[in-house]
């Protein structure tokens, strides 16, 4: 899609130009033209890369339980397609994704847990900036969402008892 509208505004800038000669003045408007084109193709929304990421979920008891990577890097600008494979099989091990604010991830996890399984464990709070459902052992669940500002950031589970062990950091590039 970028490049079939950068194609167009070339194909239009070259017949502008090539139409030649005229006076000063037609010169002058052509070039104004064109910078006010090629500005117009600047301010064009770009297509987000799709960047897929896997997270599992793994640990048949709670001294087990982790996220793995415990880290990762995405590029900044991009559409993030997360999938969240709780490998836990064991019974009680459930979990989610949810990514979070540098540093805040007790505050959330306590608020998880106030807000209920009704609402998957996660708090309404702007801290909050993408979320998975909670899975069940063995399931997959997938989410997307855009990448925040460049920075880190954490990734927990909020399931009840599990944000201590199960927390990793996404780097935001």
């Amino acid at each position: 899609m970028k490049h079939l509208k950068l194609t167009a505004a070339s194909v239009i800038i070259t017949a502008m130009i090539s139409c030649g000669g005229g006076t000063e003045k037609e010169v002058e408007e052509k070039k104004v033209e064109k910078q006010v084109i090629e500005e117009a193709v600047e301010e064009l929304p770009q297509e987000k890369e799709l960047v897929e990421v896997t997270v599992i979920a793994k640990g048949e008891s709670m001294s087990e339980i982790a996220f793995e990577p415990a880290s990762m890097s995405i590029p900044a600008n991009s559409k993030v397609k997360l999938t969240l494979n709780n490998q836990s099989s064991a019974e009680g091990m459930l979990h989610n994704f949810v990514l979070v604010e540098l540093g805040t991830g007790q505050e959330i996890a306590t608020a998880g847990i106030k807000a209920g399984s009704e609402n998957n464990f996660v708090p309404n709070d702007d801290r909050v900036i993408a979320y998975t459902v909670v899975s069940k052992m063995g399931e997959t669940v997938t989410i997307e969402f855009d990448a925040p500002a460049k920075g880190s950031y954490h990734y927990i589970c909020t399931y009840p008892g599990h944000y201590p062990k199960m927390i990793g950091r996404l780097n935001v590039e």
